[in-house]
This record gives C-alpha cells, structure tokens and sequence, in this order.
C-alpha cells in the first residue's frame, strides 16, 4: 500500500479527496508559500531561543513507547549535543515541545493559503528536534495532524483505525493511545499479538519539505533517518463525522484529555512514565 502525493498545486483536491474520507496524504511544495518555519533548522532555533532551559526527553535506547526520562536543559546546549561539537554517541535527546516557547511571531503555519485554514484551529502546535536513531513506537492521535518536514528524513509506518488488532494500552489511563505491539522495541512479536496484520502497513517516507497529512485515528511509528531531523505538526481536533465511526479511540483521546487538565490543568504536559504507569 502507498500513501498518495499530492502536489500543492493541486491543493483544491486535498478536502474531497482526503479530509474528508481520512485518507493521508503527502503534500509537496508547499515551501512555494513563502512560510517563515521552512527556514528553521536547530542552528536557526538555536539562535532565536539562546539558552532558554527547556525540558528534553533522554533515551538510552532511542526507541521511546512511552518510557520517557525529561531533564532540563538550555536549548542551546542540546543543540551542541544533538549537532554540534558536544555531541556523543549516548544517550538519544528529543526535544518535543509547544511553539509557544518560541517568542512570538515566529509560527507563520496559519497564513500559508490553503492549509492555514485548517491550521487556525490547531489546539497543539509541537516543534520536534532529534538526531538520527530515535523511534516513537506505534501510537494514535485522536486529532488531525499536519506534520512540517522542515529538515531531515523521517519514516512514518502507518496503520488504519481501529482497536482491537492493536492491543491498545487500558482505556482509562494516559497511554490509552499506545499499541502494546511494538512497546518492547521496533520488531513485533505476532505469537503474543496474532491480530495484528503488518500487511496493513502503508510506509512514507518525509523529506525536507514534506507535509504530511495524518488523519486523526490512524496509528503511526515514527522513526528518525536524517543527522538533523526538525519537525514541526499542528495537531486540531475532528468533527463528529470522523469521532462518531471511531468511537472507541474517540473515547479514549476524551478521556486523556480529562486526565491531563485533571492531573496538570492543561494539555501540554504529558506525565512521566512512572506518572503514567505501564499498564
């Protein structure tokens, strides 16, 4: 199976073609816009956030399910590690963070003409920076996603909605997003999880200036290929039209999204591991 590409020339096809049916897609040259974020690059951010300390996940093994250590840290310093002149082969540092710790002004997404519309109703905007070697295991969103190839290579392997071929992690608790397949490591175990179907697979391949359209529900794991990986994705939230069929995983993103406003009064912090538990 392949993910279709789509050029932005084409862009009127995107809502019919796409949005509507929650089809995926890749969009290529929407970088002719003029947008500001396709400069960043983490020398570029480097400079615009200094040494701001922001919070860092750290990995010893750079395959991250939920498991997830955060130490605190001046960007500019993760940048000489991750890039730079610091940089070792141990252990992997991720930053994933809102835009808002950017000064204001910087997030241009919502005058690129077409996706701008959709992207004035993001809830969440995240800036991902990493090296090569890091691999977020198999998750959902229970939201739409627009996800900025701004430098590097990615490799997204995507999985249709639903639930039951997934083993998802208990409905009540943070990891309820998680697929239990892959969160001993990148390899599946089919005698422990025989409904899930790898022939489902549709793998993209993101480079530098990709967008990639993610519906909201479909699983995806996500691996990092290039030395200097910058990402940027808005995620806005889906009508009744897409949450009513898949209810199940509708349900489970409301009710993560209860447990955060009740454990930190907001969506942007995500618990540690030992905050959230295994499951």
């Amino acid at each position: 199976m392949t993910c279709e590409v789509l050029d932005y020339r084409d862009w009127p096809r995107f809502g019919p073609e796409f949005y509507a049916k929650n089809r995926p897609a890749v969009i290529r040259g929407v970088a002719r816009s003029g947008a500001k974020v396709f400069e960043w690059s983490a020398q570029h951010l480097a400079g615009i956030m200094k040494s701001k300390v922001v919070p860092v996940l750290e990995t010893q093994s750079g395959f991250l399910s939920y498991e997830r250590n955060t130490i605190d840290m001046p960007f500019d310093e993760f940048v000489r590690r991750s890039f730079g002149e610091d940089r070792t082969e141990g252990p992997y540092l991720y930053y994933k963070n809102p835009t808002q710790l950017l000064p204001d002004g910087h997030d241009d997404g919502d005058s690129i003409e077409g996706l701008g519309d959709y992207i004035a109703n993001a809830v969440m905007r995240n800036l991902w920076v990493s090296g090569k070697g890091l691999t977020v295991g198999l998750h959902f969103d229970a939201a739409e996603n627009f996800n900025f190839q701004l430098r590097g290579h990615k490799s997204f392997c995507l999985h249709p909605p639903g639930v039951m071929n997934y083993y998802p992690m208990p409905m009540f608790s943070q990891t309820a997003h998680i697929s239990r397949v892959f969160r001993e490591g990148p390899e599946p175990d089919l005698s422990r999880f025989p409904r899930f179907d790898p022939g489902s697979e549709i793998r993209v391949d993101l480079h530098e200036g990709d967008v990639l359209y993610l519906p909201a529900y479909w699983w995806h794991q996500v691996a990092a290929l290039g030395d200097e990986n910058v990402n940027l994705n808005y995620w806005w939230l889906p009508g009744l039209s897409k949450q009513l069929p898949n209810w199940n995983q509708a349900l489970r993103g409301h009710i993560q999204v209860a447990l955060r406003y009740l454990q930190f009064g907001n969506l942007q912090k995500a618990p540690t591991q030992e905050e959230a538990g295994r499951g």
